[in-house]
Order: structure tokens, then sequence, then C-alpha cells
């Protein structure tokens, strides 16, 4: 009896790591279809920023489009992203308005600036000519975590998204993020192109093969021992006919 509770214990092991197999590859495709969009989009015609109307700037659509715009910082609204390491290096991701009109700016991605405890950083040290054109993509929405009262400036953020952000700033928003990808002129600190994320297939490839081989151990092995039980098993009973 213990020989088939056995097998049926690994058969049941097997399939779930089976299902478990499967779902990554599903991550996979999706993965892989996500990749091809955004490929698709970086090789779009750039959008430019000054000339497009913030109508059309909504959703997710434009998301890591490249993209220029021309105006002058507001370096008195900026924001601190807090707690970006890059390469081992703790830092911070500086974040300024760029005016394209009186009324109208966009959120830019300056750069990375190292930060000791992940969080201050001396931005007039970082400050560049007012006047600008940036190159660079759009980043896609997200949720925003603020750690401080709207009206204290620089503002510390968790992540960034300019529909929650959009009421700080005594001017228009755009609702969507521009990540500079040109190296950022001198200055007297330290600030470096945030890089854009690799376009890879991620490690649900070998997470698949991990799970489909532990079906297999769990199906091969569950097998093996109930053969053998169902062995031991017989050879008991003959030699309780031969005591008998």
């Amino acid at each position: 009896m213990r020989r088939f509770v056995v097998l049926i214990l690994g058969v049941l092991a097997a399939v779930v790591c089976v299902r478990l197999g499967f779902w990554q590859l599903q991550r996979l495709a999706q993965r892989r279809a996500s990749n091809a969009v955004i490929e698709t989009r970086r090789r779009a015609p750039s959008v430019d920023l000054l000339n497009t109307e913030p109508s059309a700037l909504r959703g997710d659509t434009l998301a890591w489009r490249r993209a220029t715009a021309r105006g002058a910082f507001d370096f008195e609204h900026e924001i601190v992203v807090m707690v970006r390491p890059w390469r081992g290096v703790p830092g911070v991701h500086v974040v300024t308005p760029l005016r394209l009109s009186p009324n109208r700016a966009v959120l830019v991605e300056r750069g990375w600036a190292p930060s000791p405890d992940g969080r201050s950083v001396d931005l007039s040290a970082l400050r560049e000519d007012s006047v600008a054109t940036v190159e660079g993509v759009l980043r896609g929405r997200s949720s925003t975590v603020m750690a401080g009262h709207a009206s204290t400036w620089p503002m510390n953020v968790r992540t960034i998204s300019p529909d929650a952000l959009a009421s700080a700033y005594p001017y228009e928003l755009l609702r969507v993020v521009l990540r500079r990808t040109t190296e950022p002129p001198e200055t007297p600190g330290v600030m470096t192109v945030i890089e854009l994320p690799e376009l890879t297939n991620g490690p649900h490839l070998s997470y698949a093969i991990q799970w489909f081989t532990f079906a297999t151990i769990a199906l091969v092995g569950s097998v093996t021992l109930s053969v053998r039980g169902g062995t031991r098993e017989k050879r008991e009973g003959r030699r309780e006919k031969e005591a008998g």
C-alpha cells in the first residue's frame, strides 16, 4: 500500500512541476512579445514634444518611443528619485521639469548621481544651462510614493508618476516622463545617463527547464521507489510462505 502512496505523491508532484514549467514558458512568450513592442517603438520616428498636443501623450502607447524636447529647465522644482543604485554604487535619479512654454512642462530624467544614503544629493552642483534640447525616450507611467510634502523642494519620491505629481506644479505637466539618452553636458558634479532596460528573455526558459527536470525526477523517482517497494513486498511474502 505504501508504494502506491509514493507513486501517487510522485505523480502529483510531477503534474505541479509541469504546470509551473508551462507557466514559465507563457511568461517567456509574454516577455518576447513585450520586447518586440518596445523594439518597434524605439525604431519609430521621434516624437517632438514641443509640437505634440498633450491629449496625444496620455496612456502608455508612447512608452519607449524616442522623443525630443526643447525648453528651459526649472531647477526650483526638481525631484529626487531615491534608492537608485548603479553598478553597486548607491545613488539617485535627478528629475527636472523642462518648460516647453510658460504654461507647459515635461519631467526629464536628467541622469543618475551618486548618493551615499541613496536619498540626498547636492542638486546645485548638477545644474546645467537652463535652455536645452533634450533627446531621449518616453517612459511608461507608474505609481508614486511621496516622501515629503508637495510644497517642499526638492521633492523625494520612490517612483515617478506625472499624474500624481501634476498638482504640485504651477503649470501643466505632460503625462509622460522623458529619459535623456545623450550624455549630459559637463557639470561641477557627477551625473551619468540612466541606462535603458536591456531587452532580454530573462530567466524564464531556464526556470521552465528546471521545473520539467524536477517533474522528471519526481516521476522517475516515485516509479522506481514503487517498483522497489513491490519487489520487497514480494520477497517478504515468499519468506512468510517459506517460514509457514
